[in-house]
């Protein structure tokens, strides 16, 4: 290490030493920013992502300038004490990357002392991890209250501690081990290899009896709150104290307790969920995905299905519920894995770690697992090469996030969920994709009878369907309205209904008091997971009044060009924000519609009304170039396009064009003069409403009646 003696901290409080004298870091909110920066040494950190777990994804409105602020802040102290280009923090959108020799960091520095004792003689490998134990300096990230998670840490704290001990216990330090060993176990009672430790310790130290009581304590506990008995190699470790057998009191260079690959059997599925139903297509589907099932000639590796679809569609409640059923297909186990693609609170599971807690749930020992991810890839694949297992990775952000994570074998199957296409995923590997849909009517109803009752009859029936409509056949939803029946007479249907109805309360309607089980939250993940181009045009389409988007409007709304619109559209229908119905014609649930319209307050008045503005124009101009073509305008006037120069022209050009573009335009454009009337844009959507007008030719009743509101509105 060059220049000054700057050291990082995180094994305890968050400090920056230099010459092992702490540098002053501000509040638990600056050395929370500091925590999540080092935590991710050299990679781009999400500013949306620090806003969350900053305020736990209730930020208030100045949290961005906020973390902007301590990140500023950040930036003079550490100026002040390291060396130009020594360490510094670099703006990177969407956030920060701390550049940084990571062996400055006390995490680097402890992994690696973990990783030098392997294979060193026992001496040896009690010193380096003894070194390694003292950079601890309290509970990790002890004062960022609360604030930062880093579960990573603990598990690296445990790791060392096992293989001290393990070293300890071979240099015949067993007496010294004891009360450190019984504290640590009662802080993590389920840790086999610390009760193995402890027992073997208290054996070579004469007491029997006692050692026995442990391993008693262990089994009841683990049969009553988890269902499970203890492992192979800690129960043939009781029997050898049962048996009494002296060969333990010998130190042995072999581990107490390292469970042979295989022996184990996982089971990690979450508990199926209530309340389901429907999805007969999308079962069937998986059902085809089973090995054995013909997926396509030539298929040789595991299947792959990807279950996509919006936020509250039901993705993991499927591949869960379907999971249970066709477990025993899978002798061998199910893993299961968040891959926290999408949690608010938070960043993505990196597949390393995955890789690990898969590593231990097979059998390997802590020590046995790899340092290297592809280190830890190539053996996950090879204990799984000829086993039949289950992997479901629910909530994946990307390709990049699963694919170490697949098996190579035939016999495995892997269902991934997530709010993506993922079309990356199934270009290289081959994967199955399917779409989830809301529910259909049936089925929507039946969810809500699953969670409420069956209705009482006639008028409950019929308020049942118009509260199914009102949730947009969200399964999430769904469920939410089917809790809030199921309280009680606090709630009736009718009531319920009566509340959904206000289209301002909606959403509130559709919260419960876990922050987790809202259709607000569920949709604001999706928003922030956007980059900031796509969130802006998501606000913006908050202001969109009509149900069909076309590209050409939002390139009005968003003040881009036609293109640059489309593939915005795009790149949202796959994070299923809108979905396309046909080619250009894209459609938003309604609740979706109703979050991107509270969005929409996020946006000043004035680029509000600049907004609005563009898109009239827009509207103004597409109906002056159709009715020119239908021969109802009068030509002597200037054409809106000449006097709009600057605003997206929709291809019209003869007069079957016209028609096809007032049929698609026409409920969108009488909204837009609805809302110009409800803001005051008064001349312009009179030139509009004179226009549909002219449209309607008595067929459509709503063109003269929006007529002879803007004329009285000018007048």
């Amino acid at each position: 290490m060059s220049g000054t003696d700057l050291r990082f901290c995180l094994l305890g409080p968050v400090q920056v030493l230099v010459h092992e004298r702490p540098v002053p870091m501000g509040g638990p909110g600056m050395r929370g920013v500091l925590a999540m920066l080092l935590l991710e040494p050299n990679q781009v950190v999400p500013l949306d992502r620090i806003v969350d777990v900053l305020w736990a994804h209730e930020p208030p409105a100045s949290a961005r300038t906020m973390v902007q602020g301590y990140v500023s802040r950040l930036r003079q102290r550490l100026a002040a004490v390291a060396e130009p280009g020594e360490v510094h923090i670099s703006t990177m959108p969407p956030g920060y990357r701390l550049v940084v020799d990571e062996a400055r960091i006390d995490v680097t520095v402890a992994r690696d002392l973990l990783t030098q004792a392997r294979g060193k003689p026992a001496a040896r490998r009690s010193g380096l991890l003894r070194a390694a134990q003292a950079l601890w300096r309290g509970p990790e990230l002890a004062d960022v209250g609360n604030r930062v998670i880093a579960p990573e840490l603990t598990e690296l704290r445990l790791a060392v501690l096992e293989a001290r001990f393990e070293a300890d216990l071979e240099l015949g330090r067993h007496n010294e081990l004891i009360g450190e060993l019984t504290q640590l176990v009662d802080e993590h009672p389920f840790r086999e290899r610390l009760v193995a430790q402890l027992m073997l310790a208290l054996y070579r130290a004469g007491r029997r009896a006692t050692a026995l009581a442990a391993y008693q304590r262990f089994a009841h506990r683990a049969s009553s709150e988890l269902g499970m008995d203890p492992g192979p190699q800690l129960r043939g470790l009781h029997v050898r104290v049962l048996r009494d057998d002296t060969t333990l009191l010998e130190p042995s260079p072999e581990p107490v307790v390292t469970p042979r690959v295989g022996v184990l059997v996982p089971a990690q599925l979450p508990r199926a969920p209530s309340g389901f139903a429907g999805r007969a297509d999308e079962l069937a589907w998986l059902d085809r995905l089973l090995p054995g099932a013909q997926r396509g000639a030539g298929v040789r590796g595991p299947g792959i299905g990807v279950l996509a679809g919006a936020a509250g569609v039901g993705k993991t409640a499927l591949a869960v519920l379907w999971g249970h059923r066709v477990a025993a297909r899978f002798p061998d186990g199910q893993l299961f894995a968040h891959l926290r693609g999408f949690d608010p609170r938070h960043g993505p599971a990196a597949a390393a770690d995955v890789l690990t807690r898969f590593l231990l749930a097979l059998g390997v020992d802590g020590e046995d697992v790899p340092v290297e991810r592809d280190d830890r890839a190539a053996l996950y694949r090879s204990i799984l090469a000829d086993r039949q297992v289950l992997v479901v990775l629910d909530d994946a952000r990307d390709a990049e996030q699963v694919e170490p994570l697949l098996p190579a074998g035939s016999s495995s199957l892997v269902v991934v969920t997530t709010r993506v296409r993922l079309d990356a995923l199934v270009a290289r590997t081959g994967a199955r994709l399917q779409v989830l849909d809301t529910l259909g009517t049936g089925d929507a109803e039946q969810v809500i009878e699953l969670m409420a009752g069956a209705p009482a009859g006639g008028r409950d029936q019929e308020l049942r369907r118009k509260l199914v409509r009102l949730c947009g056949h969200l399964p999430l939803a769904l469920r939410i309205a089917g809790a809030r029946l199921a309280g009680g007479q606090r709630w009736s249907v009718a009531n319920l209904v009566e509340e959904l109805t206000d289209e301002r309360g909606r959403l509130s309607a559709l919260d419960l008091d876990d922050r987790d089980t809202s259709v607000r939250a569920a949709l604001d993940v999706t928003y922030r997971s956007l980059r900031a181009e796509l969130a802006t045009t998501v606000r913006l389409l908050g202001l969109f009044p009509g149900t069909r988007i076309a590209p050409y409007a939002v390139a009005a709304l968003c003040g881009v060009d036609v293109d640059h619109a489309r593939h915005r559209l795009r790149a949202l229908a796959a994070s299923f924000v809108v979905t396309e119905a046909s080619r250009d014609v894209f459609l938003m649930h309604d609740l979706v519609r109703l979050h991107t319209q509270e969005l929409a307050d996020e946006l000043s008045e004035v680029d509000k009304s600049e907004a609005r503005q563009r898109l009239l124009r827009y509207y103004l101009v597409g109906a002056d170039l159709a009715r020119r073509q239908l021969g109802t305008g009068a030509g002597d006037e200037l054409a809106m396009a000449e006097k709009f120069s600057d605003t997206p022209r929709v291809p019209v050009n003869t007069p079957d064009e016209a028609m096809a573009w007032i049929e698609q335009e026409w409920t969108n454009l009488l909204a837009v003069v609805e809302v110009g009337l409800e803001v005051g844009q008064s001349e312009e959507i009179v030139q509009l409403a004179r226009m549909a007008s002219e449209f309607a030719e008595g067929t459509r009743a709503l063109g003269p009646v929006v007529l002879s509101r803007a004329v009285r509105l000018v007048v």
